[in-house]
């Protein structure tokens, strides 16, 4: 089955270390990248109406972002009924207990902090397609 994942990350070159630690992993499916908040909204709107066969079956949601914050995005995903079902985790610089808490008080199925190491990305990649897309049941797009 492939899979699809949204990343949300207002940052370049953490997107591009992720998409590449993915790929390293031997990752098949495809990554769509959102730049700002307002953008992942609009992506995830345009699959709703357009192109239902690229749901994100993992929503990875970094908390630090310009234009509509992460947790604004969050209450965005978990409030509407047709994105509530999608994996959400946070992979966030901030190892803050406030960032972590908020986060799942808005319903995140997990938050991660971003590694410091470029090695340690590719365990988090490997981990999170091990558990979110390789093992757990999720619903059908």
């Amino acid at each position: 089955m492939k899979h699809n994942i949204l990343l949300i990350d207002d940052s370049p070159t953490d997107a591009a270390i992720l998409v590449a630690a993915f790929e390293e992993i031997g990752y098949a499916g495809s990554i769509l990248v959102a730049h700002n908040g307002i953008e992942a909204i609009d992506i995830l709107d345009d699959i709703s109406h357009h192109n239902p066969t690229e749901w994100p079956q993992l929503i990875l949601l970094d908390l630090n972002l310009p234009r509509k914050t992460g947790l604004e995005v969050l209450d965005d995903i978990k409030t509407n009924p047709a994105w509530k079902s999608i994996p959400t985790v946070i992979l966030s610089s901030s190892s803050s207990a406030n960032d972590v808490s908020s986060s799942y008080q808005r319903h995140a199925n997990a938050y991660i902090a971003k590694p410091r190491q470029l090695e340690h990305y590719e365990m988090i990649a490997k981990q999170l397609y091990s558990f979110w897309l390789d093992s757990a049941e999720l619903p059908s797009s």
